[in-house]
C-alpha cells in the first residue's frame, strides 16, 4: 500500500479476493436488514469536522482500529495541499470499549497532506504519514498503543509490506533531462532495522507478497510534466533486493490501459499478473512465472473489475464474479442487486468474500462462492466505512463504532 495517496482524492476500487472451485449460482435480490446492534461505542470522533476513513479488525488481538480523518484550515500558504489531523483509536472487539487512540500531530506542529496504514497480523499498525512542512515518517504503533519506533523517510517515499510483514520504503528522485528515474529502496523489519538497501534504476510499480516489480523505462515528455511509457520494461526483485528477471512488453501492449482493480497482481508464490490493453482493441491479463517465464495471455471482459486471490484473480463484470487459478476458469458466480456507481471487492478479516453493491453488501464463501450473508448496506453509507469477520459487521456510523452480530 502506498502512502502517497492524498484523502481529497480518495477512490473505492477492488482490493483482494479469495479463490473458488467449479460452482455457479444466482444470488437472491432481497437483501436482509442489518439486526440491533450488539454494542455501540463511546464517541470515536466528531461527525461536525471529521470522518472515519477506514476500520479494521484484528482477530489475534481481539481489537478493531478506527482511522479518523478531521479536515483543518491552512494557516499558511506554504504548501498547496490540504491539511488534516489524523487518529488512530483501538476498541475492544468483544465490549466495544475504547483501548486507546493516537492522534499524529505535535502542538504546533505540521499536519498530515497524506497518509496510509499498514497493518500486521500480530496488531501492530502503522501510520505512514506525509507532513505539510515536507517531512514524512512511518509510526509503528504496538496492539498496546504505545509507540515502538518511528523513522523519517523522505518526503513522497512509497512504503509497502511484503509477505513476511517486512516494509519496503521506495523514495523516487525526479526524472532525469532523459527521463530516467532512480529510486532508493530499502527494507527493513518490524522492529525498523535495515534489512537491505539499494539504488534501483526506474521507479518501484508495486510490491506485494514476494516480488517488486520496477518499471525501467524512460519517462515520457507531457507537456512541462512526465509520465510512464505505457509499455515499459520492467525488472522483478525479491525481497532482498537481488533481481529475479527482466521483461520489455511489445509496444501494441499497454499498461496504463483501464477497467478496475490493481493492474498488477503479485501471487503468493511469485508469479505476477500485469493487465493491458492489446492495440486498443481487448483487455488481457499477461500471467509470468516465478522465474519470469510469460506463461500465457488471457481476454478479459474490458469493463471488468479484477483482484488477486493470492494463488489466481477474480473478475467481475455486468454483476457476474468469475474466479480463476493459473490454469483457467474455476467457479463463477451471478449476483442478484444491481452495481452501484462503484463495485467495491475485498477480502474481510476472516478471509470471506465481500461484495459492496448497489443496496446490498454480499458475504461468500471462498470456496464454492455461496452466499453466507446478504444484508443491505444503506445503513452504512453515511460513513462507508466497514469491516466484516466471522459473521460480524463492525461499522462507523455518527461518530461511534458499531457492531452488528448477523
Amino acid at each position: 500500500m502506498k502512502s502517497s495517496e492524498k484523502w481529497g482524492a480518495l477512490v473505492l476500487s477492488a482490493a483482494v479476493l479469495l479463490s473458488a472451485p467449479a460452482h455457479s449460482g444466482a444470488a437472491a435480490a432481497d437483501a436482509d436488514p442489518l439486526p440491533r446492534p450488539a454494542w455501540t461505542s463511546s464517541a470515536a470522533y466528531d461527525t461536525s469536522s471529521a470522518s472515519a476513513h477506514e476500520i479494521h479488525f484484528v482477530k489475534s488481538r481481539g481489537l478493531v482500529y478506527v482511522h479518523t480523518v478531521q479536515n483543518i484550515k491552512k494557516t499558511s500558504s506554504k504548501t498547496s495541499y490540504d491539511w488534516y489531523l489524523e487518529t488512530v483509536t483501538a476498541f475492544d472487539a468483544s465490549t466495544g470499549a475504547k483501548k486507546w487512540s493516537r492522534t499524529f500531530h505535535d502542538k504546533a506542529g505540521p499536519y498530515t497532506v497524506a497518509s496510509s496504514m499498514l497493518y500486521a497480523e500480530n496488531g501492530t499498525v502503522y501510520f505512514v504519514g506525509s507532513f505539510s512542512d515536507k517531512t514524512q515518517k512511518i509510526f509503528a504503533l504496538a496492539p498496546d498503543g504505545k509507540e515502538a519506533w518511528n523513522r523519517a523517510v523522505p518526503f513522497g517515499s512509497d512504503v509497502y509490506m511484503l509477505g513476511d510483514e517486512s516494509l519496503l520504503i521506495a523514495s523516487a528522485q525526479g526524472p532525469n533531462k532523459q527521463g530516467m528515474l532512480k529510486t532508493t529502496a530499502v527494507r527493513c523489519n518490524s522492529a525498523g532495522k535495515t534489512l537491505a538497501s539499494k539504488q534501483l534504476t526506474g521507479s518501484v510499480l508495486t510490491a506485494d507478497a514476494s516480488r517488486i516489480v520496477v518499471d525501467v523505462s524512460r519517462q515520457r515528455k507531457v507537456g512541462s510534466g512526465w509520465d510512464r511509457s505505457p509499455s515499459p520494461s520492467i525488472e522483478v526483485y525479491t525481497p532482498d533486493l537481488k533481481r529475479a528477471y527482466a521483461y520489455r512488453f511489445p509496444t501494441s501492449v499497454n499498461l496504463l490501459g483501464d477497467g478496475g482493480g490493481a493492474p498488477i497482481l503479485v501471487q503468493d508464490d511469485g508469479s505476477i499478473l500485469f493487465r493491458g490493453s492489446v492495440a486498443g482493441t481487448v483487455n488481457k491479463l499477461f500471467a509470468f512465472s516465478p522465474e519470469g517465464k510469460l506463461l500465457w495471455g488471457r481476454v478479459i471482459p474490458s469493463d471488468s473489475v479484477i483482484a488477486s486471490t493470492g494463488s489466481g484473480y477474480v473478475t467481475y463484470s455486468k454483476r457476474k464474479l468469475t474466479s480463476f487459478n493459473l490454469n483457467g476458469q474455476v467457479a463463477e458466480q451471478t449476483l442478484g442487486d444491481e452495481p452501484g456507481q462503484i463495485v467495491v471487492l475485498e477480502r474481510s478479516a476472516d478471509g470471506r468474500i465481500q461484495v459492496d453493491m448497489a443496496d446490498t453488501l454480499y458475504i461468500l464463501d471462498p470456496v464454492k462462492l455461496n452466499i453466507v450473508q446478504a444484508v443491505s448496506n444503506l445503513p452504512l453509507r453515511s460513513d462507508y466505512a466497514f469491516a466484516y469477520a466471522d459473521g460480524v459487521l463492525y461499522a462507523a456510523e455518527a461518530g461511534s463504532l458499531v457492531k452488528y452480530a448477523l
